[in-house]
């Protein structure tokens, strides 16, 4: 019986100790395994979580380049820099002072709300809660009299636009675009990859409490590129004087807007593109309307009205059609298909020739002179002068038109295109033809940059770019010659300055609305060039919707205030 006992006891033991083997070998397996899904098939996963702890990543961050008016006297006229601002923020478990006391004095220096600061402020276990970015001096200044304990300062960089309205529909603002600051509208937006740069960043080693170790081991991997400095063929005196008085007349006027473009014709050069309403690049955020940020002169394509007769008297005078002294019997009316064109005075002028149209804007006259041209060479030209494309100015946000009703075969279309209505172009499309017929005949592309300068030190000139020859030498002559007479004896006298030769023409447009002309609501516009014999300037004038009859009354004397600003300007010698 014992050894019965014993054997019992011992197959007894032996099955537990074979049971406890089992047990260490399944803990075994599983370790194993875990072991090799953490180094194996999640190495790469735990390596970046270790490499995390262990290392840092500095991001460096490329100098924004800057923007800049081109002088002759060798000196730089801001328009676009960075500057460095000053932020406050708070290190709560630093402070040693009554949190809603500190909060009071800043809330009252910073002209901020209370609650805000003091829910910062009293986070205690926080290291960082930040009060606020571009810090006035006498800001800073106060806030160092209080000497608390738990506040710093950190320096941040930010655009800074030194002529505030004035240019900011050329300039455009950077701005936040999901956490990240990006050029918007303007030259910021066209030239944003240029201007950015490229960032950089290195890899360093730090300790347990998360500090850089400046003797370990560290890794770059891209080099830092600033950005690019442009400058601009603009004009500052002329940029401020034609932005001055456009809203000046916007105002005098009761108009909703206006724009003003001042062009070299010799070259393509930009001097001067105003709009107004504006904005302020520096506050970019407080605008009444997000339509502020655009730059009408460039998007917001419109019917000119009989300022585009310019344009349709030359092609006929280019294709030998008609000269100045040819004429036509105006009856005051003009029957085309099923419809009837009248004079905008409705009134009969009887024989008038070629100058006489131009002078005097009669409807009849251009639906005249289309019909000599015909639809398809019509067409033709207005490509040629650049309508219905984009004119490649390198800012953001520029429009094409419409000139699709030229596709039409209807006589009505080619009718109503030759004063200006049932066709749309921006004003910097229409001042572009327009210093072609000035400059006699060359349609250049619009230059706005007129040299980069690379961060290595490199100078890149931009070239003036002729786009080609629109009409011939003399038919230049003619036209010039013939908006001459619009101002010397036309309709537009009050665009003249005395003293001087000056070429030009009005548009007084209606504004299309819910698919028909508005009786009341007009654009008005007026397009010219002096001196004559040699323009130096060519400038368009809009105004949308004043409260005045006619653009003869109210954008031809903004012409007249520019021109005789820039004649001074140049010292140009009076001719008579």
């Amino acid at each position: 019986m014992i050894k019965r006992s014993q054997n019992f006891i011992d197959v007894d033991k032996m099955n537990r100790l074979q049971f406890l083997l089992l047990i260490v070998i399944l803990i075994c397996l599983v370790i194993l395994m875990r072991l090799f899904y953490l180094q194996v098939i999640k190495k790469d996963y735990y390596s970046i979580k270790a490499d995390a702890q262990r290392f840092m990543v500095n991001d460096i961050q490329p100098k924004r380049g800057e923007i800049f008016l081109d002088s002759t006297n060798n000196t730089e006229y801001p328009l676009a820099i960075n500057r460095t601002y000053l932020k406050l923020y708070a290190i709560p478990n630093l402070i040693t002072e009554d949190p809603l006391k500190m909060s009071q004095d800043l809330a009252k220096i910073l002209d901020m709300d209370l609650e805000t600061i003091y829910y910062r402020l009293s986070k205690e276990d926080d290291i960082y809660e930040p009060i606020k970015s571009k810090l006035t001096d006498e800001e800073i200044e106060k806030i160092n009299q209080l000497n608390y304990q738990g506040l710093d300062f950190v320096k941040e960089t930010y655009r800074y636009y030194p002529d505030g309205m004035t240019s900011s529909h050329i300039i455009g603002f950077v701005g936040y675009q999901n956490d990240e600051l990006v050029g918007n509208y303007g030259l910021e937006g066209y030239w944003e990859k240029e201007l950015k740069g490229q960032s950089a960043n290195f890899t360093s080693e730090k300790d347990v409490h998360g500090n850089y170790i400046t003797i370990g081991e560290t890794d770059g991997n891209k080099e830092v590129i600033n950005g690019q400095d442009l400058y601009l063929t603009i004009d500052q005196a002329i940029q401020h004087f034609s932005c001055d008085e456009l809203k000046k007349s916007v105002e005098s006027y009761g108009a909703l807007g206006g724009s003003v473009i001042v062009l070299n014709p010799q070259s393509g050069d930009i001097l001067a593109m105003c709009n107004y309403p504006e904005f302020d690049p520096n506050n970019y955020s407080q605008v009444e309307d997000i339509n502020f940020y655009n730059n009408t002169s460039i998007f917001s394509a419109y019917e000119p009205g009989s300022v585009f007769k310019a344009i349709t008297m030359s092609t006929a005078l280019d294709l030998d059609l008609v000269s100045p002294e040819t004429t036509y019997f105006d009856t005051g009316a003009y029957e085309v298909e099923d419809y009837t064109i009248k004079n905008s005075d409705l009134e009969a002028h009887g024989e008038q020739s070629m100058v006489q149209v131009l002078d005097e804007s009669l409807n009849t006259g251009a639906a005249w002179v289309s019909e000599k041209i015909g639809r398809e060479r019509f067409k033709n030209y207005v490509e040629s002068f650049g309508f219905g494309q984009k004119t490649g100015i390198e800012l953001n946000t520029e429009v094409a038109g419409n000139i699709s009703n030229l596709d039409k075969s209807g006589r009505v279309y080619l009718a109503t295109i030759s004063y200006g209505q049932g066709i749309t172009m921006t004003p910097l499309q229409l001042i572009m033809a327009f210093g072609s017929l000035a400059n006699g005949g060359y349609l250049y592309q619009p230059r706005i940059i007129k040299k980069i300068v690379y961060p290595n030190g490199k100078i890149e000139e931009n070239q003036p770019k002729l786009i080609g020859k629109v009409i011939s030498d003399r038919a230049a002559k003619q036209i010039s010659a013939m908006l001459v007479s619009v101002i010397e004896s036309g309709h537009a006298t009050l665009a003249k300055v005395d003293g001087y030769y000056l070429g030009g023409k009005t548009g007084t447009a209606q504004i299309a609305q819910g698919g028909k002309y508005s009786s009341e609501n007009t654009n008005h516009t007026f397009v010219g060039f002096g001196p004559a014999k040699n323009p130096k300037f060519v400038i368009l004038t809009k105004l949308n919707s004043p409260q005045r009859a006619w653009a003869a009354l109210t954008a031809a004397p903004l012409f007249a205030k520019i021109s005789k600003f820039i004649l001074d300007y140049y010292k140009i010698s009076p001719e008579r």
